[in-house]
């Protein structure tokens, strides 16, 4: 799993809107072969897929359900309102020429799939997001009467989902590590021929303090990645996602530190340290963002103790 990471972290570096995009595809093809259903051969980009519903990681009651409690009524209403895809549009960013999107569903009280064809759902393009400038943005709604079926998941349905986030979550945090890799590159250099007051301004003491705190950012999601270098089912679900609260914090406080090396300059796109900033600041907001993933984490640790 850490060499799959690593050449996440590689892919992000380069460009971290397409890595995302590569990642979530992956996974789609993951998921399929999970569910058995065929792959496009002549279209192995066409596919790809959304982990989560709107209301982050459903506060405490997906915890709670994935550490094998039987939820509770409140539980499963929340669940089905998480999952809506009726009631509540559904977030895509993805290549423009996307063909369809794996979606998890609460159906009979479990976490079931759907493979949605982009020509059966209501798809509107939505306004040109803040990062992944590379990829689209676009909004999906269930029709009324959706010809989409939903697939059952063979063998255990929270043993797929756990995976599912596990591999999410470490694949945004890789892409994220690659990205900021690629800043701490570019303010360093910068800093090592840029003058000002008569001297470097590597030499500036602020200038020392904003490069420690990129440093210091990098060193964590190294170590967090590195902690996770086991067999996939023996990573705890719960960990990795306190991690990732943690990491992209520090991860988006770096970027901003990088721009900031730049002085002006910094905030000109065609420099590109700027883009590395608005891609981290989406990379956080996906798999649920990190704000409502606190209550995951709450309930997933209340459900273990």
């Amino acid at each position: 799993m850490l060499l799959s990471l690593r050449m996440l972290g590689q892919f992000g570096a380069v460009n971290a809107g397409v890595a995302f995009a590569w990642h979530r595809i992956a996974l789609a093809a993951y998921v399929a072969r999970q569910l058995r259903l065929p792959l496009n051969a002549d279209a192995p980009l066409a596919a790809t897929l959304v982990p989560t519903g709107h209301l982050g990681l459903a506060r405490t009651s997906l915890a709670r359900w994935l550490t094998g409690q039987p939820p509770s009524d409140e539980d499963s209403a929340l669940l089905a309102d998480w999952l809506n895809r009726r009631e509540h549009d559904t977030v895509l960013y993805a290549p423009a020429a996307w063909e369809s999107v794996l979606l998890p569903v609460w159906d009979q009280h479990t976490i079931a799939w759907r493979r949605v064809n982009r020509s059966d759902w209501q798809v509107t393009n939505c306004a040109r997001a803040h990062g992944f400038d590379e990829l689209a943005a676009f909004r999906l709604r269930e029709p009324p009467a959706s010809a989409a079926p939903i697939v059952s998941v063979p063998g255990d349905p929270r043993a797929l989902f756990t995976r599912v986030l596990k591999m999410d979550m470490l694949g945004l945090m890789a892409i994220g590590g690659g990205a900021l890799a690629r800043a701490q590159t570019m303010a360093t250099d910068y800093a090592a021929v840029r003058r000002q007051g008569g001297k470097l301004i590597a030499a500036h003491a602020a200038v020392q303090q904003l490069l420690t705190d990129i440093e210091s950012a990098r060193l964590r999601v190294d170590q967090a990645l590195g902690s996770f270098g086991l067999a996939l089912d023996e990573v705890d679900l719960g960990a990795v996602a306190a991690s990732r609260i943690d990491v992209h914090k520090h991860l988006c406080h770096a970027a901003n530190q990088a721009v900031q090396v730049h002085g002006g300059i910094g905030y000109m796109r065609d420099l590109g340290v700027e883009k590395i900033l608005r891609d981290q600041n989406m990379l956080r907001l996906q798999a649920g963002g990190i704000h409502d993933a606190r209550q995951f984490v709450a309930g997933w640790k209340g459900a273990s103790a």
